[in-house]
């Protein structure tokens, strides 16, 4: 098949274009390809991860009216050293946390929660554990450790929380005054609705009475 002077011409032109660039781009296109092989495998694989995740889970909350600790330790310890990485490993972590501390055992509780604080990037479940944890140092007694967790950055939504919980702490260490302005602060960042209201309200006239 003959091809005319301007055919010719437009052909030379890819082929040399093809010789220049043809191997870039045929890697580029190759590696585009891996990379979005690669970006559903991974979003597969975390799928299949978070549903093992989920199964261990089940079996935390299965376990935990029974209140046995140390199978909820066990449960709890295989889904953060299996599964750290999803969002089930500092749920369970915090539930942990909460059952131990309900059957006293506040080092159990301390360690959980600090397994959370030092694995989520979860805002939320980031100031749920200062708070948990200052509300055990406060069973201690150690209310400089607790101050310093509720100094911890937290979403706003979780302000009138810290600073109450700020005042308790203040008033077991016999700060009254102290208290008494961190009560009037959480009270602030609360809406008349909030049913924590009455019961800060109720905090702020005992120390004034």
């Amino acid at each position: 098949m003959a091809f005319d002077l301007q055919e010719q011409e437009q052909i030379d032109t890819m082929r040399t274009f093809w010789q220049q660039w043809g191997k870039w781009l045929a890697a580029a296109v190759l590696a585009a390809c891996a990379a979005y092989l690669g970006f559903k495998g991974w979003h597969l694989y975390q799928g299949e991860r978070a549903e093992k995740a989920s199964a261990v889970f089940a079996q935390l909350e299965s376990a935990a009216p029974g209140g046995d600790l140390a199978k909820i330790r066990s449960i709890t310890t295989s889904l953060q050293q299996e599964y750290g990485s999803t969002s089930y490993a500092p749920r369970a972590s915090l539930l942990a946390a909460k059952l131990a501390f309900e059957k006293n055992d506040l080092a159990m509780a301390q360690s959980q929660l600090k397994w959370v604080i030092g694995n989520t990037k979860e805002a939320s479940v980031l100031a749920i554990a200062h708070l948990r944890l200052a509300a055990v140092l406060l069973d201690l007694k150690q209310y400089d450790a607790a101050l310093a967790e509720l100094n911890a950055e937290h979403p706003a939504g979780f302000d009138s929380f810290f600073l109450d919980m700020k005042g308790d702490v203040l008033f077991a260490r016999g700060d009254q005054k102290a208290a008494m302005d961190a009560y009037k602060a959480a009270l602030a960042k609360q809406s008349a609705e909030d049913p924590m209201r009455e019961f800060v309200q109720a905090k702020i006239d005992a120390i004034g009475s």
